[in-house]
């Protein structure tokens, strides 16, 4: 069984839009406004769940222990975890790769219009709220909870 890729979150803005639809025509805005196809990653469902691997259950041991030492560096790491709930909740998830302040302000501006929220940017070495979670809260361990 081939293994699947991470999803990458180095250099990203990312963001939840609650209707499936509404994630692809985002990601089309995106593309539209001026951000190259690759840059832009509509995720959806359990498998691309399974992929971002908040809690570093499918990469084993190592992955785990990872994930624990990145969890007590850095405070947007329960994010990726909200993230993947709200992919098994039915919801999608856009990452948009931009580096530049003008890139992710852009980025912004067009998600906000559609309808995207609890936006992240994650930055190689620091992490920005953008925006908070908006609707109905997602079933999350309690030891998730900020």
């Amino acid at each position: 069984m081939a293994r699947r890729q991470k999803v990458v979150t180095v250099n990203r803005l990312m963001a939840v839009v609650d209707q499936p639809e509404a994630g692809t025509a985002a990601a089309a805005a995106l593309v539209q406004a001026g951000f190259p196809r690759q840059a832009v990653v509509v995720l959806l469902g359990e498998e691309d769940a399974d992929r971002m691997d908040s809690l570093g259950k499918a990469g084993g041991f190592l992955a785990r222990a990872w994930r624990i030492v990145q969890f007590t560096q850095m405070d947007q790491m329960v994010d990726l975890a909200v993230y993947e709930a709200a992919l098994r909740d039915g919801r999608a998830v856009l990452s948009v790769h931009a580096r530049r302040v003008a890139e992710r302000d852009r980025a912004k501006r067009v998600l906000e219009a559609g309808g995207a929220h609890f936006m992240n940017y994650f930055g190689r070495i620091a992490t920005e709220e953008v925006s908070r979670w908006r609707g109905k809260e997602l079933p999350l361990h309690p030891y998730l909870r900020r």
